[in-house]
C-alpha cells in the first residue's frame, strides 16, 4: 500500500509541489515561533527578584561642585524629606544602571583562577528594603561597610549557581573584581533589564565604596503606598526641584517602564505568530481545495475501488495517506534545515529549545493536515459505486 502511494504521489509531484512548499514554509515559521516562544516563556516565568509595582524611578541632576560630604548630605536630606510624604513607603539611591532602562555594566577577569564575568548594579544601603529583595544568605549593605578592609559586595543567585555550584556558603569569600572584594550577602534572582532577560550573574556594589563626589548616584527608586503612585509624582517633583535648585527631574513609573522593556521581545513573537497562523490557514484551505478537486476528478477510480471491495475506511486512508506523504516530505526537508541551527550554534540560545520547536512544529502541522484531510476523504468514502460508474 505504501509503495503504491509513494509511486502515486511521485507521479503527481507537480500538482503537489505548491502544497509541499506551503508545508515547508509553515514548518520553518512554526519552528521559529515555538523555539523562541518556549525559550522566552521560560525566561518570562522566572522571577525578576524585586518589586517594581507602586514604584517610581526618579532621575536627578545634582550640583557638580559638591564634594563627597556634600553629595551624601543632600542625598540623606532628599530621602528624609521624601519619607515625610504620606504616600511614600521607602526610597533608595542607585547608580546609572537602573531597572528597565536598557543600560548595563559588565566586568570580568580570570584573576581568581577561573573566568569570571558579572553584570553590575550600584545601590545604597536602603535599596534592599525599597525594592523588597529576598536574601538567600548574609545581609545587605550597612553604613559601616564604607570603612571595611575589603570592599563589600553582594551577588545574586545566578552568580552563586554558575561560579560556585558546589559551595554551601559564599559569605566572606574574597574576590578580585576592581580590587579585593568580600561577599557579605547573596540575594535570590535579580533581573533588572526585562522579564525576558537571562538570569545572569550579577554583583551589587555599595555607593560609599566608590568616588561618589565624582560619580554621584543621581537616580532614586521610590516605592509608594498602594494606589498612590500617580498622585505622588507632583509632590515629589516639587520637593526635589526645591532641594536641588534644578528643574531637570524625570519621573518614570517602573510598571510602565517594564512594559516598554518587554516590547522588543513581544512584538517579534506576535508578528511571527500571526504569520504562522496565516500560513496554517492557507494550508488548511489548500488541502480542502486540492482534495475536493481530486475527488471530483477521481470519482470513477473511487467507484471502481469500492466495487472491487474497498471499504470506506480504506478509501479514507488512501486520501489521508497521500496528503501525509507530501506533508512528511516537507517536514523532513524542513527538519534538515532546522537542526542546523542548534548543531552549528548559529544563535546564542540553548539547543534544547530548538529541538522542542522542531517537535512542536511537526506535531502541529501533522495534526492540522490530518484533520483537514479527513472531511473530504470521508466524503470520497461515501460515494456509491453505481452512481459514479454510471457517470462514466
Amino acid at each position: 500500500m505504501l509503495k503504491h502511494l509513494l509511486k502515486l504521489m511521485w507521479n503527481k509531484r507537480r500538482a503537489n509541489s505548491m502544497l509541499f512548499l506551503e508545508i515547508l514554509l509553515a514548518f520553518i515559521v512554526l519552528f521559529a515561533v515555538y523555539a523562541f516562544g518556549i525559550y522566552n516563556l521560560e525566561r518570562y516565568s522566572s522571577p525578576l527578584g524585586f518589586n517594581y509595582e507602586q514604584s517610581l524611578r526618579v532621575q536627578l541632576d545634582l550640583n557638580d561642585d559638591l564634594d563627597s560630604a556634600g553629595v551624601l548630605a543632600i542625598q540623606e536630606r532628599i530621602r528624609t524629606e521624601l519619607l515625610t510624604l504620606p504616600s511614600v513607603a521607602d526610597a533608595a539611591f542607585i547608580g546609572f544602571v537602573a531597572p528597565f532602562l536598557n543600560n548595563t555594566w559588565y566586568n570580568g577577569n580570570d584573576d581568581n583562577g577561573y573566568e569570571l564575568g558579572t553584570m553590575g548594579f550600584f545601590a545604597d544601603e536602603h535599596y534592599a528594603s525599597t525594592a523588597e529583595l529576598q536574601l538567600r544568605e548574609g545581609r545587605w549593605f550597612e553604613a559601616g561597610d564604607a570603612n571595611a578592609k575589603y570592599t563589600p559586595i553582594i551577588v545574586n543567585g545566578a552568580f552563586a549557581d554558575e561560579f560556585y555550584p558546589n559551595t554551601t556558603s559564599l559569605l566572606d569569600t574574597i574576590l578580585k573584581l576592581e580590587g579585593d572584594n568580600k561577599i557579605i550577602g547573596v540575594v535570590e534572582d535579580f533581573k533588572y533589564s526585562s522579564n525576558f532577560a537571562e538570569a545572569s550573574p550579577l554583583t551589587f556594589f555599595y555607593q560609599r565604596n566608590g568616588d561618589y563626589a565624582k560619580n554621584p548616584y543621581e537616580s532614586l527608586i521610590v516605592r509608594t503606598k498602594p494606589g498612590q503612585t500617580a498622585a505622588v509624582e507632583e509632590p515629589i517633583y516639587n520637593m526635589l526641584t526645591n532641594i536641588t535648585g534644578n528643574t531637570d527631574v524625570v519621573i518614570e513609573n517602573l510598571a510602565g517602564a517594564r512594559i516598554q522593556a518587554n516590547r522588543p521581545t513581544i512584538i517579534p513573537l506576535v508578528i511571527l505568530t500571526t504569520i504562522s497562523a496565516f500560513l496554517l490557514i492557507n494550508i488548511a484551505l489548500g488541502l480542502f481545495g486540492v482534495l475536493f478537486t481530486q475527488i471530483n476528478r477521481r470519482r470513477a477510480e473511487i467507484g471502481l475501488r469500492k466495487a472491487m471491495g474497498a471499504t470506506p475506511g480504506e478509501v479514507t486512508a488512501q486520501f489521508v495517506g497521500e496528503v501525509l506523504i507530501v506533508t512528511v516530505a516537507g517536514l523532513l526537508l524542513g527538519t534538515f534545515f532546522a537542526v542546523q541551527v542548534p548543531l552549528l550554534e548559529l544563535l546564542p540560545i540553548p539547543g534544547k529549545y530548538f529541538y522542542f520547536g522542531i517537535g512542536a512544529a511537526i506535531a502541529t502541522i501533522l495534526l492540522i493536515v490530518t484533520l483537514c484531510a479527513l472531511l473530504p476523504s470521508r466524503q470520497a468514502a461515501r460515494l456509491h459505486p453505481a452512481d459514479v460508474l454510471h457517470e462514466e
